[in-house]
């Protein structure tokens, strides 16, 4: 779905949340579209239009009926998976678990959903292949439904962590504000003595080893940081940080009526979604009852 709201609908601010949230990217991708289409994590690395699909799963029982009730299957662990999701986010929203312990639990259900959209996917063709196209067409329709439900699921996630960490400056006091501008400052002075002691390290005969002739793991300090515009800073040819704190280069953060707008159009497109998926399960369940009606 395409947003109308500039918090979402483009721009540095969306381009954030898509890397918060690229935890469940693989989710994402394998949400019931069988256009696999490949978004590199690094923007280093070279598009690709398209990858291989990975090899389906191999199905048991091929009949009509033994079909849908596998598709069912799916559906009950995919309800399993979210429920782990939502109760990880919440425990990590409340400090109970640590980021660490939350990014594991996100590759866990990214594997996990992958699996069960090959899964559906199996099901879905085997039905095509036995010309019962009307419940294979509803499968494809949960199918998307699905994909959209997870991406609004991470969306509406990354925007509540987000403003439960008070992360805007309209979520402050002015005491807050002031507090956090101070430590930022303080932070930008830790940087460029940290750096300046760095630089004369590396300048040492000695540069990049311990006494015990170890590689010193200093020499990477700094390489993750924004480069700065003060001309002292870039003639050492080094990483100071204060690039981080550049508002010109910041990307802006999002307004008070920007972040309400998102989270009511993402709870739309999600509520739509569900909407959408609980409609074609129940036209497969009449399509079930008919085929165990007819073999009777």
């Amino acid at each position: 779905p395409r947003f109308s709201h500039s918090l979402l609908a483009g721009g540095c601010w969306n381009t954030r949340l898509r890397h918060r949230r690229e935890g469940m990217t693989a989710a994402e991708e394998t949400g019931g579209d069988d256009e696999w289409v490949h978004v590199p994590a690094n923007p280093d690395e070279q598009p690709q239009d398209r990858r291989a699909r990975p090899p389906l799963p191999s199905l048991e029982d091929k009949t009509p009926a033994g079909l849908i009730r596998r598709f069912f299957s799916v559906q009950e662990r995919r309800a399993a998976s979210y429920n782990r999701f939502h109760e990880g986010f919440d425990s990590h929203l409340s400090g109970a678990m640590g980021a660490g312990d939350f990014g594991r639990l996100c590759g866990e259900i990214t594997r996990e959903m992958a699996a069960l959209s090959l899964e559906a996917l199996a099901v879905e063709e085997a039905l095509n292949a036995a010309s019962l196209e009307s419940p294979a067409a509803c499968i494809r329709v949960v199918q998307l439904g699905e994909k959209a439900k997870l991406r609004m699921t991470c969306t509406l996630q990354v925007l509540k962590k987000s403003h439960a960490e008070r992360r805007w400056s309209w979520q402050r006091t002015p005491e807050e504000a002031e507090e956090a501008e101070a430590a930022a400052n303080a932070m930008a002075a830790s940087a460029h003595a940290n750096e300046a002691a760095i630089r004369e390290e590396n300048s040492s005969p000695n540069a990049g080893q311990t006494p015990g002739g170890r590689l010193n793991p200093g020499w990477a300090n700094g390489n993750f940081r924004a480069r700065c515009d003060d001309p002292e800073h870039a003639a050492g040819g080094f990483r100071c940080g204060c690039g981080e704190r550049n508002d010109a280069t910041r990307a802006p953060e999002p307004t008070e009526e920007e972040y309400d707008g998102a989270c009511a159009e993402a709870t739309r497109e999600l509520e739509n979604a569900v909407t959408g998926i609980n409609d074609a399960l129940e036209e497969l369940r009449q399509e079930l009852a008919d085929l165990l009606e007819d073999d009777e």
